[in-house]
């Protein structure tokens, strides 16, 4: 029982896993003027730094980078606001969506942010709904029916999400492109959302398995990810910390850290085994490894992060103290302690996104 229950819950991580595995087709939006791409850009790109300096230099750059955008976007959205009158919020998206759409197209932050909700409300209803028709189809297996409360409380709350959310999303169109949740997602950062900043840096709509069709998201999302996400930690999200902590740290399960864990060669070709097969997040390819900046926001989410992100900062800073000098280590941890006064030590926690949702949305999407 203990091994279908497994082979069950696999079948729903697996399938979960494939958000990245989604192919589009038909065009994608195109980017506005500003900030269109430049030059031809390949998928390795994102192996490179976000900036040409690595390391403490780069988040350097990325901060006065996003210190010298973020005034100048606000400023423009406050001098030239669009006023638009909007559908009722009671209409299905069904019925609303290509309004929102055009209203969104034309600057108007309240359709952005109303459509990032809807579309991540209803692509997780999408993604449930295709859960839940899953496990009806092997309902009637033996094997599954030996699954047990595993897989009964599975089947509820894929069915509950369904029922929420059935009369605003039944019937929205399948044929969606992603490249609309990428739009809607920069937008509603640019804004100064603490929801779409995350989504842009952590779930962004895109396939680096189809990269080479997706130029334009790959490009946008190597120069912007790091300063949305560098907005976030400024608004005071420990998710946006936990992130950074992440994303500095390449090899996070590895042996590093762990002196008792066989000899010194075969720590060596544990490692380099790790780094050939770990693929890395979109996040990881654009900040590229540094240790020291790791430990800093490791040490950072122990003070600023919610819930379990807390448990893994605790896990991570173990893990990467041994791997740094005596003066790397206070030089972190001081940095630490200067981001933690500016930023969260007289600030209410922002309550954390679901991740997960912006996950499902990005799954629910056809193409």
């Amino acid at each position: 029982m203990r091994r279908i229950a497994s082979v069950g819950f696999l079948l729903i991580v697996v399938t979960a896993g494939a958000w990245w595995l989604l192919r589009p087709a038909g065009p994608d939006l195109p980017p506005p003027a500003a900030t269109a791409p430049s030059a031809v850009v390949t998928a390795g790109d994102l192996a490179e730094v976000a900036t040409e300096a690595p390391g403490a230099d780069a988040e350097r750059a990325v901060e006065s980078a996003t210190a010298a955008s973020a005034p100048a976007a606000t400023t423009a959205t406050a001098a030239a606001p669009v006023v638009m009158d909007l559908p009722s919020a009671d209409l299905p998206l069904r019925e609303s969506l290509p309004a929102l759409i055009e209203a969104h197209r034309g600057g108007h932050v309240p359709a952005t942010l109303r459509l990032l909700k809807e579309l991540t409300d209803c692509q997780r209803y999408q993604w449930s709904s295709m859960r839940m028709d899953m496990m009806i189809a092997f309902e009637d297996s033996p094997r599954m029916r030996r699954g047990g409360e595993r897989l009964q409380a599975a089947m509820q709350e894929a069915a509950q999400t369904v029922a929420t959310l059935n009369e605003h999303c039944q019937d929205v169109p399948l044929d969606l492109d992603q490249a609309l949740l990428f739009e809607v997602q920069r937008r509603a950062a640019e804004s100064g959302d603490l929801a779409g900043q995350l989504a842009f840096a952590l779930v962004p709509a895109m396939n680096l398995e189809n990269a080479l069709e997706q130029l334009d998201r790959v490009t946008l999302y190597r120069e912007l990810a790091p300063q949305f996400l560098q907005q976030a930690l400024q608004q005071g999200s420990g998710q946006a910390v936990a992130a950074f902590m992440e994303g500095y740290e390449h090899v996070s399960e590895g042996w590093r850290g762990h002196a008792g864990r066989g000899t010194e060669m075969q720590q060596q070709a544990a490692r380099r085994l790790i780094e050939a097969m770990q693929s890395r997040t979109p996040l990881q390819q654009v900040l590229g490894e540094d240790l020291a900046l790791a430990y800093r926001y490791a040490v950072l989410c122990k003070r600023a992060c919610n819930g379990t992100d807390q448990a893994r900062a605790e896990s991570a800073a173990a893990r990467l103290s041994p791997a740094l000098d005596p003066a790397q280590r206070r030089s972190a941890e001081d940095a630490a302690a200067e981001l933690y006064d500016a930023h969260f030590a007289a600030r209410k926690r922002p309550d954390d996104i679901d991740l997960i949702a912006l996950r499902h949305a990005v799954s629910g999407f056809r193409r």
